[in-house]
């Protein structure tokens, strides 16, 4: 387990550190549950094969009941203090609606940095379904909420979604991988403006646009992407 020392304003959006022991149990939890969800959708069981199911799984929650659940505040606090362990900035991020690896809600959707854009992909399931074998617009949105988001990782400040304007272009198949994309574009004081897109086998079916408003001072590039200033109108 390492011994390092977290800030809040350490963790990327959607990465972590190498995860400890506990994190990874945490993930594999989170898979396996995720796959129940995928598993009950219409599920061709007899009444008394459901009545058994709905009694293990009452059995389970009750069990997990037992061991309660780790302070998100007293979590949040360690970090914002500097003191967060590998397990705090797990706790914090594995478990983030969509991109939580370690969520039994999550697809999960990773996220990077590539150069001068946030990169991104995910593969989702029936659960996620919006019309038939489509993913539903609503979750496109969530996802790119999240992946434009992920823009403030080149810059210093943090801040909230302001607009998201979503173009839908094309139909998002389920169980195909689906490709995400954003870069900032404008930094206009404590706005920052940037556009993402969706893509499923080369094809483009989601452009986007989004202002992030810095919740305290103006946004401006970190030093180690200050080589982006002649990409990115500032």
């Amino acid at each position: 387990m390492s011994d390092s020392r977290y800030h809040f304003r350490d963790i990327r959006v959607a990465e972590t550190p190498e995860p400890g022991e506990r994190a990874v149990l945490h993930r594999q939890l989170g898979r396996a549950l995720a796959a129940l969800n995928e598993q009950v959708l219409r599920l061709d069981a007899s009444e008394e094969s459901l009545r058994g199911y709905i009694e293990q799984v009452q059995s389970l929650s009750g069990a997990l009941a037992e061991h309660g659940q780790r302070d998100y505040a007293t979590t949040l606090r360690r970090l914002l203090d500097g003191e967060g362990s590998v397990d705090d900035v797990t706790d914090l991020v594995d478990f983030e609606i969509l991109t939580g690896k370690a969520s039994p809600i999550s697809p999960p959707l990773e996220l990077w940095l590539e150069e001068d854009r946030v990169r991104g992909k995910a593969t989702f399931g029936p659960a996620f379904q919006g019309p038939p074998g489509r993913l539903h617009g609503g979750v496109i949105g969530l996802a790119l909420d999240i992946v434009l988001a992920k823009t403030q990782d080149f810059v210093e400040q943090i801040g909230v979604t302001g607009t998201l304007k979503i173009r839908y272009l094309a139909g998002t198949p389920l169980g195909k991988p689906v490709e995400f994309e954003a870069r900032p574009v404008r930094i206009e004081g404590r706005k920052l403006i940037c556009e993402g897109s969706v893509w499923v086998d080369g094809q483009q079916t989601v452009a986007a646009e989004g202002i992030w408003i810095s919740s305290r001072g103006d946004y401006r590039l970190k030093p180690e992407y200050a080589d982006l200033e002649a990409a990115i109108r500032v």
